[in-house]
């Protein structure tokens, strides 16, 4: 279902409704949803997904909607649509989105209706296959641009944010850093899954060849970073409240700063940037992973990459 949510266009997306809200809806429409079908409208009271829109459901709040399913299959159902289908969205063709009923229940298979053509068959087995066989994908691979920070030390460290800076066998620390703005960037997989942290000097993807680094860093906390080593660990460079989204027990040094980059990795995009480096989530877990650089015509570090593709 994660993978679904995250392909509703961010505009669409609104609170979700109740269960007693999907309840009442089910009596008026003489069907019980599927589960999937429950869990997506928990999240988000319909949604856009590509040229598809699911309809919303009717709620205290939004007492005003011009159309939602109930008025969908009561008002201005198509006459051709078969009795034992329920419209749950349409495309902007006017295609209809379907479930069939069979004994109260709707079940998960989707149908499509058009006003040519009438009731398909069986399109997808699921709601969340349809949207991923149809709907078009955007570019996960395409690095995804998350923020910048700020080395002044002239020095950066990679490394799992769990360790403290003496891990050296699990740790790489690079010298004669370009100072200034740092880029952070995050590419990702077909699934969704982290397959890289990158960051580099400036605005501009610096050019010319990645080089790897000798050794690999390891990673415990399914997590990984590259920050100023000078910024790295310090509680005190978090000038805010962190959310602690993982109740963890701030009674240790360095901890805070911990907190502040699992909170990162927590969010929708699995990673972004906290003050001195960036972080991620480190691809499918704990392993040991290889780091890249590139260097300008002086020699300095100008970028550098992990790259969570081939775990070790």
């Amino acid at each position: 279902m994660k993978k679904v949510i995250n392909m509703i266009n961010p505009s669409s997306k609104v609170a979700g409704v109740s269960l007693l809200e999907l309840k009442k809806i089910e009596k008026a429409l003489g069907a019980t949803f599927p589960e999937e079908y429950k869990e997506l409208f928990l999240e988000t009271n319909g949604a856009r997904f590509g040229d598809w829109t699911l309809f919303p459901i009717q709620t205290n709040e939004q007492s005003a909607l011009t159309i939602d399913i109930v008025k969908q299959n009561r008002e201005n159902r198509p006459k051709s649509v078969p009795s034992e289908m329920i419209c749950i969205g349409e495309s902007i063709n006017g295609d209809k989105l379907c479930y069939r009923i069979r004994k109260r229940f709707m079940q998960e298979l989707i149908f499509l209706w058009n006003d040519k053509t009438g009731i398909s068959d069986c399109k997808a087995s699921t709601l969340s296959q349809f949207i991923d066989w149809y709907v078009p994908k955007v570019n996960t691979n395409k690095p995804k641009t998350f923020g910048a920070f700020t080395v002044e030390s002239r020095k950066l460290i990679i490394t799992d944010p769990c360790y403290q800076v003496d891990k050296e066998d699990l740790q790489i620390i690079l010298s004669n850093v370009k100072n200034g703005k740092w880029t952070a960037s995050i590419t990702y997989t077909d699934e969704e899954v982290v397959e890289s942290l990158l960051v580099f000097y400036g605005e501009k993807k610096p050019s010319g060849k990645w080089h790897d680094c000798d050794k690999l860093i390891g990673v415990d906390s399914a997590q990984a970073g590259i920050f100023d080593l000078e910024v790295f660990g310090r509680d005190e460079a978090i000038q805010y409240e962190v959310k602690n989204v993982h109740d963890i027990e701030i009674d240790e040094v360095g901890l805070k700063y911990y907190v502040a980059c699992c909170d990162i990795v927590a969010s929708d995009a699995q990673g972004g940037v906290v003050p001195g480096g960036a972080v991620s989530m480190s691809g499918y877990g704990d392993g040991m992973y290889e780091v890249k650089v590139k260097y300008n015509i002086s020699k300095e570090v100008v970028g550098v990459m992990i790259d969570f593709g081939d775990e070790e």
